[in-house]
C-alpha cells in the first residue's frame, strides 16, 4: 500500500502502541476495545496478499485510505484529552458519588469516541474478512440435504476444520461422553402429540467446549438418521437478522434472495418443511437493542417438527428467545463445567506423540505434561493453548525464561541450569495457577512461536464487553482473588459496595440483583440454591485470567510462606497496587514487611492457605495489627483479617475515615474498643465466629453509617448496646448462634432501615415484644428464636408479618429443651403467617399436633415458595403438608418426623406432582418405612436428587422417579440394600449412588438392591467401617465407570473382579489406612485413572507398575490417549 493511506495506517499503529494510549484508554474503560483495534489495524497492515495494479488492490488501497485518516485523527483527539483524564482518575478514588459538572463534557466525550471507535473496529474487521475471501480459496461450504456431511448439514466451518473435527468425534469425547449421550437421548426422545419447536440450551463459560459437543450432537448417527436437515449458524456477539437468516440459506440460493427478509423467510420455511430439523445457533448472545424480538418472530413462523439447540455465554437468553418465539416447552438448560481433574491426565499422551521439545527423559516428559495439564483446570480451551506450547520445539531457555524468574515456592531454591529438567516438574508444581497463566501471557506477547497467542484474551474480551460499565468494574475487582476461590455472593456485594463499585443507592437486599448478569455470564454456581444455604460461585477460568491481566497493574495476589516472606519478590516493587489479597500459611505469624511498599493499598484482604471453610478454617499465628502497618496505609477503606489470632485492635489509627468494611472474623477478639468510633464511614463490620468476644463497646451505636454487623457464632456474647436504636443506616443484623445472648435491646422497631434480621430473640423483659417488629416495612429475611418464651398471641398478631409484602425468607425456631404448650404452639405458628409471596421456609423444633392452615389449604397459600425445612417436628401427626401442589417449590426437607411411618398421598396435594422439585431429604425418620408409588402419573419430573439420611427402618422405594440422577443412603439398613427390588422405582435412569455408615451393608450381602441398578455409573461407600472387602454383587454394575471408596478404615484389598468391569475408568481411594492390595491388572489395564490420598499401607513396593504418589494427585501411570478438545 503506497502514498498517503500507507502513512495514516503507519502512524494509527505506532498511535495505538503508544504507553500514553493504553492510559487513555483504560480511563475510557475501554482496554479491551484497544487491544482489539491493535490486532485488526495490525492484521491490514501486515497483509501481504495485495498485489499493485489489480482493481481488488486498487479497491484495497481506496478503503485503507478512507479509514487510517479519520481513526487518526480520533486518536490524536484522546491523547489530547490527558489533563481531563487525569481529573477522572483522581475522582474514581473517591467514593461513589455524583459526577462533577466540571467533568460533564469528558464523559460526553468518553461516549461518542467509544461509539466511534467500535465503529472504526468493525470496518477494520470487514475489511481483513474481505482481503481473506479476495486473496485466499473460498472455503467450500456443506448444503442441505439428507446423509453424510457432503450434503447434510449447512456449516460456515472451512472442510478442513470439519475434517479435523470428523476425526476427534469418531471416539468418544474425553469428559463428555454422558452427558453427549443424555443430550442425544433428549433430542430423540418421544415427542409423539407434541407439535411445537423444542428449545435445548447449552450454558458455559468461555472455552468450555460448547461449539464442540454440538457438533458431536450432529455427528451421532443416530442425530442424522433423526434429522435429515442440521443447521449450524455460528451467531456473532453484533449479528443482526439479516445476517442469521442469510446464514441459514443454501449457498447457491444466497443470490436470489439478498436483501429480502421475506424472500430469505420463505426459502427457510420450505427447506424446513419436508422432514425433522435440527438447528445450532452457536455462541448466542442477549442483548439489549431488541434484535431478538425479530428473530423470536421468524423462530414462531418454523415449522413444529424441529429442534433448537442455543449454545450461549448468558442463561437468560433461552427464556427471553422461548418468550418471544412463544415456544411453550424449553428443556432445563445443560450446564458445561470445567472436565475433571482426572481427565486433564487423558490429554498428556497425545501431546507426548507430537512433542518436539528437546527432552532427556519420556518419564520426565510426561512428569512435566501431568503438570502443565493440572494448571488447565479441566478447561478445553487451556488445554488446547498448553498442547500448542508443549508441543513447539523449545529449547530450556524459553521454559528457564518462565519458571526462574523469581523464587518459586519461597523456600529459596537456587536451580543449576544443568538440573532445571529434572526440577522443572517441581517448579510447575510450585507455580500457582493464576501466576502460570500469567507467565504464559507474557511470553505469548514477546515471543512468536504461538501465533494465537491472544486466543485466550479475545475470547474472554467477549463477555466482559458484554457487561455494562459499571458491571466492568465489578468484573475486574474480582481478580484479586485467586482463580479456586469460591465466592460468597453475599460478601462480594459488600466488598463491591466498600470499593464504591456499587453505588449507595442499592440497598443490600438488592445488591444480588444488581451483580445477577456479572453472576449469571462470568461464573458458574458451586453450592447451595437461590433461597437455601449459603451459596457460593467460582469464576469462569479463562476469565479470570483475562481479568488479571487486565488489572494486573491495580490487584495483586500475595502468598506469605511460614517464614513470612513474599513467595513472588516481584510484586514487592508494584506500588501502584491498590487491592491485594495476602494468602497466608497457617504457621505465618506476622505480616510481610515488603507489603508496606504499596503505598496506595485501599483494599487488604486476608485469605488462608487450605481448603477448609469458615468457621472450621485453621487461624494463623498473626497476634497483632502493626502500628506502622496502619501508618502506610493511609488510603485504606476494606480490611479483612479472617481467621488470625488478633486479640486487640491497635489503640490509635491514623486515617481512620477511610475505612468503609472491617471484617475480623474467626479472631480472638475479645472486645470491641471505644476507638471503633473513629470510624464513621464504616459501613460493614464483620465478627462472626469470634468466639472470645463478650460485649461491644457503646460507642458502636456512633457508627451512623453502619449498614452490616454479623455477630454470628459469638458464643459468648452476652449482650448488645443498649442504643442500637440509634444506628438508622443498619440494613442487616445476624445474631444466630450466640447462644449466651438472652435478649436484644429495646428499641429495634426504630431501625426501620432493616432488611434482614438474623436470630431475633423473643424475650419479655425490659419492655421487649414481638410487635416491635411491626413497623420494619423492609425485612426480606427474618428468622425468630426461643419462641416457646412466647407467652401473649396478641403481641405475635401484632407483628403483622403477612403485610410484609418484602419477606422472601423465613425461619421459625423453638428451643428444644424447653417444656412447650403444644396448643400454644399451634396457635403462635398460626399466627406468623407470612405474606404469601414468601419464598424461603424454616421451621425447626415446634411441638404442635398439627401444621397451621396456611401450610395445609387445599388451595396452596405460599405458592411462591421455592424451599421448605420443617427439622424435627417430633409431635406432628400431620407432618406432611400438601407440598406437593406448590408450583415453585424446588428444594424440601424433612427431618426428625418420628411420627410419620410412609410417604402417601397426603403429602402430594389433590394430584400433586411437585413439578418443580429437584432435591428431596429425608433425614432422621425413625419410622419411615416405605415410600409408595402415586396413582396417577407424571409425578417429580425434574426431580434429581434424593437423599434419605438415618431412616433404619426403610425398606422400599416403589416410587417412580423420572428423572433422579443421584441417590444418597445414609444410614445403617440390611432389609433396603439386601432385598432385590427395594430400589425399583429409580432403576431406570439412577446414575449416581452414594451410601455411607451402611455397617450393614456389605459385611454379608450379595447387594441385591443395587443389583437392579442398570444404568449406574458412579458408586461412592464413606465411612462404612466394617467394610473390608467389595461383595460381589457388586460386579453385576457393568455400567460403573467411577468408583470412590472413602474413609472405610478396614477395607484392606479391593477385588480382583474390578478388572472385568467394561466401563470403570475411575477410582479413588481415601481414608483407607489398612488398604495394601490393588490388582495388577487393574494398575496395567489401560484407560484406568487411580486417585489415592490418606492409604499409607499402599506403598510403591506394592505398586511396581505405578510412578510415587502424591495426595490427591494419579498413581497409575497408564491412562486413555486423549483426544483433543476444540473450544467454543
Amino acid at each position: 500500500m503506497a502514498g498517503r493511506g500507507h502513512e495514516d495506517l503507519r502512524r494509527v499503529v505506532e498511535m495505538l502502541r503508544l504507553d500514553r494510549m493504553e492510559e487513555q484508554f483504560r480511563l475510557l474503560r475501554a482496554s479491551t476495545l484497544l487491544a482489539e483495534l491493535r490486532s485488526a489495524v495490525s492484521l491490514v497492515q501486515t497483509h501481504d496478499t495485495v498485489s499493485s495494479g489489480s482493481s481488488s488492490s486498487l479497491k484495497l488501497i481506496f478503503c485503507v485510505r478512507s479509514l487510517a485518516a479519520p481513526l487518526r485523527d480520533l486518536l490524536e483527539a484522546v491523547l489530547q484529552h490527558t489533563e481531563v483524564g487525569a481529573r477522572v482518575r483522581r475522582a474514581a478514588g473517591e467514593e461513589w458519588r455524583q459526577v462533577p459538572a466540571v467533568l460533564y463534557r469528558y464523559l460526553v466525550f468518553r461516549s461518542a469516541t467509544i461509539r466511534d471507535l467500535r465503529q472504526f473496529l468493525r470496518k477494520f474487521r470487514s475489511l481483513v474478512t474481505y482481503m481473506q475471501q479476495e486473496h485466499h480459496p473460498p472455503r467450500r461450504l456443506v448444503r442441505y440435504g439428507g446423509g453424510d456431511h457432503d450434503g447434510s448439514s449447512l456449516s460456515l466451518y472451512s472442510t478442513a476444520a470439519l475434517a479435523r473435527n470428523r476425526d476427534g468425534l469418531r471416539e468418544p469425547m474425553v469428559g463428555r461422553s454422558e452427558l453427549l449421550e443424555k443430550m442425544v437421548g433428549t433430542l430423540l426422545s418421544d415427542r409423539t402429540g407434541y407439535r411445537a419447536l423444542l428449545m435445548v440450551p447449552i450454558v458455559g463459560g468461555p472455552g468450555v467446549g460448547k461449539t464442540r459437543i454440538a457438533k458431536a450432537i450432529l455427528d451421532d448417527a443416530r442425530i442424522k438418521h433423526r434429522f435429515p436437515v442440521r443447521l449450524v449458524v455460528p451467531v456473532a456477539q453484533d449479528s443482526c437478522l439479516e445476517r442469521i437468516l442469510m446464514l441459514m440459506v443454501s449457498p447457491d440460493r444466497r443470490a436470489d434472495v439478498t436483501y429480502s427478509l421475506e424472500t430469505m423467510a420463505k426459502h427457510i420455511d420450505r427447506k424446513l418443511s419436508g422432514g425433522s430439523y435440527l438447528i445450532v445457533l452457536d455462541d448466542v448472545w442477549s442483548d439489549n437493542e431488541g434484535k431478538w424480538q425479530e428473530i423470536g418472530t421468524v423462530v414462531n413462523t418454523m415449522p413444529s417438527n424441529g429442534v433448537l439447540v442455543l449454545t450461549t455465554r448468558t442463561p437468560d437468553i433461552a427464556s427471553k428467545l422461548a418468550t418471544m418465539a412463544d415456544i411453550p416447552y424449553t428443556i432445563k438448560p445443560f450446564y458445561l463445567h470445567p472436565l475433571g481433574q482426572e481427565f486433564s491426565s487423558s490429554f498428556v499422551d497425545r501431546w507426548i506423540a507430537t512433542c518436539h521439545g528437546d527432552w532427556h527423559a519420556d518419564e520426565l516428559v510426561r512428569k512435566i505434561g501431568t503438570k502443565i495439564a493440572a494448571k488447565c483446570c479441566g478447561v478445553p480451551l487451556l488445554l488446547d493453548c498448553a498442547r500448542r506450547v508443549f508441543c513447539q520445539p523449545l529449547d530450556l531457555q524459553f521454559w528457564q525464561g518462565l519458571f526462574l524468574q523469581d523464587d518459586i515456592g519461597g523456600d529459596n531454591r537456587i536451580i543449576h541450569p544443568d538440573m532445571f529438567q529434572q526440577e522443572l516438574p517441581l517448579c510447575i508444581d510450585l507455580l500457582p495457577s493464576d501466576k502460570f497463566w500469567q507467565r504464559f501471557l507474557a511470553h505469548y506477547s514477546r515471543d512468536e512461536f504461538f501465533p494465537d497467542g491472544n486466543v485466550l484474551l479475545q475470547s474472554a474480551s467477549a463477555s466482559y464487553q458484554h457487561l455494562p460499565a459499571d458491571l466492568q468494574s465489578c468484573f475486574l475487582y474480582c481478580s484479586v482473588f485467586p482463580s479456586d476461590y469460591d465466592f460468597d455472593v453475599e460478601e462480594l456485594a459488600d466488598l463491591l459496595a466498600a470499593d464504591g463499585n456499587i453505588p449507595p443507592v442499592v440497598a443490600k437486599a438488592q445488591r444480588k440483583g444488581f451483580l445477577q448478569q456479572l453472576l449469571d455470564e462470568c461464573f458458574y454456581p458451586m453450592h447451595g440454591h437461590e433461597y437455601g444455604d449459603k451459596h457460593t460461585f467460582r469464576m469462569h477460568k479463562v476469565l479470570h485470567i483475562f481479568a488479571q491481566n487486565m488489572d494486573r497493574r491495580f490487584s495483586s495476589i500475595l502468598r506469605v510462606h511460614h517464614a513470612n516472606q513474599v513467595t513472588d519478590p516481584k510484586v514487592e516493587a508494584q506500588s501502584t497496587i491498590r487491592r491485594s489479597s495476602l494468602i497466608v500459611h497457617p504457621l505465618a505469624a506476622s505480616f510481610p514487611r515488603s507489603l508496606l511498599a504499596c503505598k496506595d493499598l485501599r483494599a487488604l484482604i486476608l485469605l488462608q492457605q487450605g481448603p477448609m471453610c469458615p468457621p472450621d478454617q485453621l487461624r494463623c499465628e498473626i497476634t497483632e495489627i502493626p502500628q506502622e502497618f496502619l501508618q502506610s496505609f493511609k488510603s485504606m477503606h476494606t480490611l479483612s483479617l479472617i481467621a488470625t489470632k488478633i486479640r486487640i485492635l491497635p489503640a490509635k489509627f491514623i486515617q481512620p475515615h477511610h475505612m468503609k468494611y472491617l471484617n475480623l472474623s474467626q479472631t480472638d477478639i475479645e472486645n470491641i474498643p471505644s476507638a471503633i468510633s473513629r470510624f464513621p464511614f464504616l459501613q460493614t463490620l464483620i465478627l462472626s465466629y469470634c468466639d472470645k468476644l463478650q460485649k461491644l463497646h457503646p460507642n458502636t451505636t456512633k457508627l451512623t453509617l453502619l449498614q452490616k454487623l454479623d455477630l454470628e457464632g459469638c458464643c459468648n456474647l452476652i449482650e448488645l448496646p443498649r442504643d442500637m436504636s440509634k444506628m438508622k443506616s443498619l440494613e442487616y443484623l445476624n445474631v444466630t448462634e450466640c447462644s449466651s445472648l438472652t435478649q436484644l435491646p429495646c428499641g429495634m422497631g426504630q431501625l426501620k432501615s432493616l432488611q434482614m434480621l438474623l436470630g431475633y430473640i423473643v424475650s419479655y423483659t425490659d419492655g421487649s415484644s414481638m410487635s416491635e417488629l411491626q413497623p420494619l416495612a423492609n425485612l426480606h429475611r427474618l428468622s425468630l428464636q426461643s419462641l416457646e418464651k412466647v407467652s401473649d398471641l396478641f403481641d405475635v398478631r401484632d407483628a403483622m408479618l403477612q403485610n410484609k409484602t418484602k419477606l422472601e425468607s423465613f425461619s421459625i425456631r423453638w428451643n428444644m429443651d424447653g417444656t412447650n404448650n403444644t396448643t400454644l404452639a399451634y396457635a403462635v405458628l398460626e399466627s406468623l403467617r407470612p405474606h404469601r409471596c414468601l419464598k424461603a421456609l424454616e421451621i425447626v423444633a415446634y411441638e404442635g399436633n398439627y401444621l397451621p392452615s396456611w401450610m395445609t389449604s387445599t388451595e396452596p397459600y405460599l405458592e411462591f415458595l421455592v424451599e421448605v425445612k420443617l427439622i424435627n417436628l417430633r409431635s406432628c401427626e400431620t407432618l406432611l403438608p400438601s407440598l406437593g401442589l406448590l408450583p415453585c417449590l424446588k428444594i424440601a426437607e424433612i427431618s426428625g418426623a418420628e411420627t410419620v411411618c410412609s410417604v402417601s398421598a397426603n403429602i402430594y396435594g389433590h394430584r400433586g406432582a411437585f413439578r418443580s422439585l429437584e432435591k428431596l431429604t429425608f433425614s432422621y425418620m425413625h419410622n419411615l418405612e416405605v415410600w409408595e408409588q402415586a396413582q396417577w402419573s407424571g409425578m417429580f419430573p425434574r426431580l434429581a436428587e434424593l437423599a434419605i439420611i438415618q431412616c433404619p427402618k426403610m425398606r422400599a422405594l416403589h416410587m417412580e422417579l423420572p428423572s433422579l440422577e443421584k441417590l444418597i443412603l445414609w444410614m445403617n439398613n440390611k432389609v433396603l440394600y439386601n432385598q432385590k427390588g427395594t430400589l425399583q422405582g429409580v432403576a431406570k435412569t439412577l446414575e449416581h449412588i452414594s451410601i455411607s455408615f451402611g455397617e450393614e451393608l456389605l459385611a454379608s450381602s450379595g447387594c441385591e438392591a443395587l443389583q437392579d441398578l442398570d444404568e449406574l455409573t458412579k458408586l461412592e461407600i464413606c465411612g462404612c467401617e466394617e467394610l473390608t472387602c467389595l461383595r460381589q454383587g457388586l460386579q453385576r454394575l457393568s455400567s460403573m465407570r467411577s468408583l470412590t471408596i472413602d474413609n472405610c478404615r478396614r477395607l484392606e484389598a479391593l477385588p480382583d473382579w474390578l478388572e472385568n468391569l467394561p466401563s470403570l475408568q475411575i477410582i479413588r481411594l481415601s481414608g483407607c489406612p489398612l488398604l495394601h492390595y490393588i490388582p495388577r491388572g487393574l494398575q496395567q489395564r489401560p484407560g484406568v485413572i487411580i486417585y489415592v490420598e490418606d492409604c499409607p499401607n499402599l506403598i510403591q513396593d506394592h505398586l511396581p507398575n505405578f510412578s510415587a504418589q502424591s495426595s490427591g494427585e494419579p498413581v497409575g501411570a497408564r491412562v486413555n490417549k486423549g483426544k483433543e478438545i476444540v473450544q467454543d
